[in-house]
């Protein structure tokens, strides 16, 4: 993804460098021959693996809230306009109705 004000997505970025740090990190384990070093760096990735899919997580939570709130929002200003409108149409017609009486 591009934002288109500011160049790359900032989360998306992150979450790229976080890739990319993860497949550094695979192929000097696979270069490594100790074990103990290995083990050590897969649970460093798998933390960091971990902490990439929460942000993501909580990301798309935040904006599933936002998305929420304004569709709450847009719901009640279109009830306030079916409101003001129907009142606006009675008083029109009330109105009306009075010029009509006294132009008899």
């Amino acid at each position: 993804m591009i934002d288109k004000r500011n160049g790359i997505n900032p989360v998306v970025a992150a979450v790229a460098g976080a890739v990319v740090g993860a497949g550094v990190g695979v192929a000097g384990a696979m270069v490594m021959g100790n074990k103990k070093t290995r083990e050590k760096i897969s649970k460093v990735l798998n933390d960091a693996k971990d902490k990439a899919i929460n942000y993501m997580e909580g990301i798309q939570k935040q904006a599933q809230d936002k998305k929420d709130e304004v569709g709450e929002k847009l719901t009640k200003g279109k009830e306030k306009v079916k409101r003001v409108t129907k009142s606006v149409k009675k008083s029109l017609d009330s109105a009306i109705k009075d010029v009509k009486k006294a132009a008899k």
